[in-house]
């Protein structure tokens, strides 16, 4: 598994390391430690009053300890560093590192900069999967582009360095002064509204990513927990047999819209991260997901209030709904390869929970 020691070496530049409760890990500069934090995007208060304290603090004695960050002297790797000013086309480039989240799908995250300007970010992994999401990832925004999409990176390099360590680095808008509130505004759904009305096609059901989805999935109920395959089964059958043989029309997926994976600048929404995204599916769908992603995660509703939260949305229908939450379950299922880690197994309740109480 990648790390952020498998990427640096010795160096002349000091930066800290800081751990989070949950195990993440973020590397940043010492110098320049106010844009490099742009790199950390926290949802709770403890996290917001560090992001904007640190940078004046962090040089008082005792205070790296309090919050548990070691200090080191570092370098990039000289071949991650030859690949970023290659896609830049400049030298001096900065960098802080976040490792990633902790799953199977873990990767690193690097924010370049030079001065107080954000060059780009870049993915790293050793995985063979992740790698296929990279080349993924970069034929998908060359189409979104090439149908108008605004809003959206460009990828600037997608390849694999010495060693077989894959990378992928992506142009972005953001500034220190861009932000990402967790609640819906008009820019959020004129993008989605964007992305429907400029991807969409009438296209046979058995043609779609959707049906590819919904398959994969009936063919892999088996390695789910008993009580799921049981509220799965027959809302599974029900879609598959009411899509199947006809026509309608379908549209882009980005399949991860959340406020972590965009940011807004100069009043335009930009949205990075398309890895998981997909050309088929209904229209709108990314609003179940940025919905029960932010009641999870920023405002930490159960799901009984999710789900009237959700039920109540002007936009709500049951067979959306149970389509994004059949789809979510079969693309963790997949990612898991047959082994089913803890964290899965309890979203897996919750999405079954959900799932159970549409009607």
């Amino acid at each position: 598994m990648i790390s952020i020691d498998s990427i640096i070496t010795p160096g002349d530049s000091r930066a800290y390391l800081i751990t989070n409760a949950d195990g993440k890990n973020w590397l940043l500069p010492a110098a320049g430690l106010s844009i490099g934090l742009e790199l950390y995007q926290p949802s709770g208060i403890k996290g917001k009053l560090l992001k904007q304290l640190l940078p004046l603090l962090h040089r008082i004695p005792g205070i790296m300890t309090v919050i548990h960050a070691s200090s080191m002297r570092v370098a990039l790797r000289s071949d991650i560093v030859e690949a970023a000013e290659k896609a830049f086309g400049i030298k001096d480039i900065e960098f802080s590192i976040f490792g990633g989240t902790p799953s199977v799908h873990q990767k690193i995250t690097i924010q370049f900069t030079h001065g107080h300007r954000i060059l780009g970010y870049c993915k790293l992994s050793d995985s063979d999967d992740i790698r296929r999401l990279f080349v993924h990832e970069r034929d998908l925004l060359a189409r979104l582009s090439a149908a108008g999409i605004d809003g959206i990176p460009r990828c600037l390099l997608c390849e694999t360095l010495s060693g077989g360590m894959h990378i992928f680095i992506q142009s972005t808008v953001k500034t220190p002064k861009s932000y990402s509130p967790h609640h819906w505004t008009p820019l959020h759904e004129s993008f989605l509204q964007q992305l429907s009305v400029l991807t969409r096609v009438r296209q046979q059901f058995e043609s779609t990513d959707l049906h590819t989805s919904l398959s994969a999935l009936k063919d892999n109920m088996y390695r789910l927990p008993a009580r799921t395959r049981e509220i799965i089964a027959t809302r599974l059958d029900k879609i598959i047999l009411e899509k199947t043989s006809t026509e309608v029309e379908y549209s882009a997926y980005h399949a991860d819209f959340t406020p972590w994976n965009m940011t807004i600048e100069d009043n335009r929404l930009f949205v990075f991260d398309w890895e998981y995204g997909r050309l088929s599916y209904p229209p709108m769908l990314d609003r179940y997901h940025f919905f029960i992603q932010q009641a999870l995660h920023v405002t930490n509703l159960k799901p009984d209030k999710i789900h009237r939260l959700m039920s109540s949305m002007p936009w709500y229908t049951t067979e959306d709904y149970t389509i994004y939450l059949l789809d979510i379950i079969s693309r963790f299922t997949l990612r898991e390869n047959g082994e089913l880690s803890q964290s899965f197994l309890s979203m897996l309740e919750v999405w079954t929970d959900l799932l159970e109480r549409v009607r």
